[in-house]
């Protein structure tokens, strides 16, 4: 291969390289995955209008589902709005909620948990851990 054929497919090969790169967006596009610490079914709820699963009283951490945006690089304003309905016979109006979301790092990037709490406070959390790791940092309430 000559000199010039193989400048040219390494000129080629750099240009693509750089074009990819810039392609990276600054969004992740991670699953949700629903944790309800309470004694009621939580029927469906959504982070920023992407769906999330139902979730059995007591249950949850185990189903994930695709997905909702969030940026590569945290910043301290970041929060998401979530809104979730219970599954009762007199079914009571939709909740909502905006959370903060904790600092995370780009190694942090798994899936994004919801926290369903009986007080009806949500936290969420950008983790590749389930609720049942060692040290879990929001973990079931009385524990």
């Amino acid at each position: 291969m000559s000199t010039m054929s193989s400048g040219f497919i390494y000129l080629w090969l750099t240009t693509i390289a750089f074009f990819l790169a810039g392609c990276r967006s600054d969004n992740a596009s991670i699953e949700l995955c629903g944790i309800n610490y309470t004694k009621r079914h939580v029927e469906d709820f959504s982070v920023n209008g992407y769906s999330g699963a139902s979730i059995y009283a007591n249950g949850g951490g185990g189903s994930f589902v695709c997905c909702v945006s969030l940026p590569r690089q945290w910043s301290k304003d970041l929060t998401v709005t979530v809104r979730w309905n219970y599954d009762e016979k007199n079914a009571s109006p939709s909740k909502e909620q905006v959370v903060v979301v904790p600092k995370y790092s780009e190694e942090d990037i798994g899936f994004l948990a919801v926290h369903f709490y009986p007080d009806d406070t949500v936290r969420v959390l950008v983790t590749t851990k389930t609720n049942l790791y060692p040290g879990y940092p929001f973990p079931r309430p009385g524990n």
